[in-house]
């Protein structure tokens, strides 16, 4: 029997993180796949490393990883990304943030989706790149999310306000 319980919480979360961009080298963490005509079509692969501070001594939390795609042949590099921010950090280790969007380096990605801790999560990211010397960028990330705690150790409908799935049915 299938069951259900309803969850009306939502929380919000603020936080300042920061990616590192390297795209050539040894310690390189993005790859381009693809060359497009005149730059568009231009496709990266990456896992950028996410910290809590822009410095050598920050601690990696996370990491972006994902994909993305130049769309426009312009001087301002308009790409579009799908991203997902992979957790590792103690409270929120496992959890995802599925990002999408269509920016320029400076611009705003959407949140629509996540998973673990940050279930069913909306919101934005908005990215300001901080420092770029020779192959390396760092950015600043600003992440404001709304999301739904799920309780992943319910596993029947023994709350007062479950009800099983067949119950629905039963008034057709």
């Amino acid at each position: 029997m299938a069951s259900y319980a309803i969850t009306p919480v939502q929380s919000e979360l603020k936080m300042t993180l920061y990616n590192k961009e390297v795209y050539a080298g040894p310690d390189i963490n993005g790859l381009r796949t693809t060359t497009g005509i005149q730059t568009m079509g231009t496709t990266w692969v990456f896992s950028w490393p996410v910290t809590d501070g822009p410095g050598p001594s920050a601690k990696i939390v996370g990491h972006l990883q994902g994909a993305g795609v130049q769309v426009a042949n312009t001087p301002n590099y308009v790409w579009h990304y799908s991203l997902g921010l992979v957790f590792r950090d103690k409270r929120f280790n496992g959890s995802t943030l599925q990002i999408s969007g269509t920016s320029q380096i400076n611009g705003e990605w959407s949140i629509v989706g996540g998973t673990g801790e940050l279930t069913m999560a909306r919101g934005t990211v908005k990215r300001t790149e901080i420092s770029y010397t020779g192959n390396t960028g760092i950015s600043e990330l600003k992440i404001h999310v709304f999301y739904t705690p799920m309780d992943h150790t319910a596993v029947s409908g023994n709350t007062a306000y479950s009800r099983r799935y067949d119950d629905f049915y039963a008034v057709l």
